[in-house]
């Protein structure tokens, strides 16, 4: 089955574009001429891959890194321009990674060929959002030194209720660090940490609410992500671990291998969970202070 690459370009080099893309196996290009055009695209279809120009009439290509944020975080961007580097605003890119092509070399549109096939086959979630709060959240998460912390029997146990009381194939507790996701405690399947790019709470993260995810395969943000794929998820359920000055600082999931709803009690149920798990971590933060503070009193005596 053929995959959609959207190309973007001016009215007079958009087909240019869209003839190498189509050069790939297996790979349809579509194309739009302009910003406004190609979020229209992206709203409406799924794509695998954004190959953008940088100057376009109505923007700039960054803007079209900016709705492949908002619309399709997961899907991989191409810059194919001939603006040089130090002509764009690279700031703008924030977390999300974007492969820049200049269109001017000898063998660009071969070039594009090649590096169109391989975003696509290596990449899922191409970047994330982080939230507003980024630095304070990792500093938050730093103070839970769980390493240190007696608390895995405390969450598996947790994790076991969870599981059992919603009936899912897999339930965990997972702190969201810098790059990835690591598990204090998973029931039901033996997985130690995700990238932050291919696990669903990097979205949940950014949400007050509990997040649901039906069915990935109906949801443009993990549609193409072979990892989740590859895990067996099909549906998810995500409640945000508020630490006290409100730095979420990581989520109480379940996971099912079919599609699954969950009505206004049960995600209640499962934000309650995350509470709890959440006071487990603060609890024993605390007493892991009062401890090395009774230590080191003992040690000045």
């Amino acid at each position: 089955m053929a995959q959609t690459v959207l190309c973007v370009d001016t009215p007079d080099r958009v087909s240019t574009v869209t003839d190498a893309v189509a050069a790939g196996d297996d790979l349809n290009a579509v194309s739009a001429t302009s910003v406004s055009d190609a979020t229209e695209v992206l709203i409406d279809d799924p794509v695998v891959c954004v190959v953008t120009a940088y100057d376009l009439s109505d923007g700039t290509g960054l803007d079209i890194v900016g709705a492949i944020r908002e619309h399709a975080p997961q899907t991989p961007c191409v810059l194919f321009t001939d603006a040089s580097p130090g002509e764009i605003d690279t700031a703008a890119f924030e977390e999300t990674i974007v492969e820049y092509l200049n269109r001017d070399l000898p063998d660009a549109d071969e070039r594009l060929s090649f590096v169109v096939d391989d975003v696509i086959s290596h990449s899922a979630q191409v970047g994330f959002l982080a939230p507003k709060n980024e630095g304070e959240r990792l500093e938050t998460l730093a103070a839970y030194d769980v390493d240190a912390l007696p608390i895995e029997d405390s969450f598996d146990r947790l994790t076991d209720l969870i599981a059992d009381r919603f009936d899912v194939a897999v339930s965990f507790i997972g702190l969201i660090e810098r790059e990835e996701e690591n598990f204090l405690a998973c029931t039901g399947a033996d997985w130690d940490s995700l990238t932050r790019e291919d696990t669903i709470c990097t979205h949940s993260m950014l949400q007050e609410d509990v997040m649901v995810v039906e069915d990935i395969d109906e949801d443009k943000r993990f549609s193409e992500n072979e990892q989740l794929h590859d895990l067996g998820i099909v549906s998810y359920a995500g409640a945000n671990m508020t630490a006290p000055d409100g730095s979420v600082i990581g989520q109480v999931c379940v996971l099912d291998h079919e599609p699954r709803s969950y009505d206004a009690g049960e995600r209640e149920t499962l934000q309650q969970y995350a509470e709890t798990a959440m006071e487990i971590l603060e609890l024993r933060r605390r007493l892991h202070e009062l401890d090395s503070e009774s230590a080191a009193t003992e040690v000045d005596q």
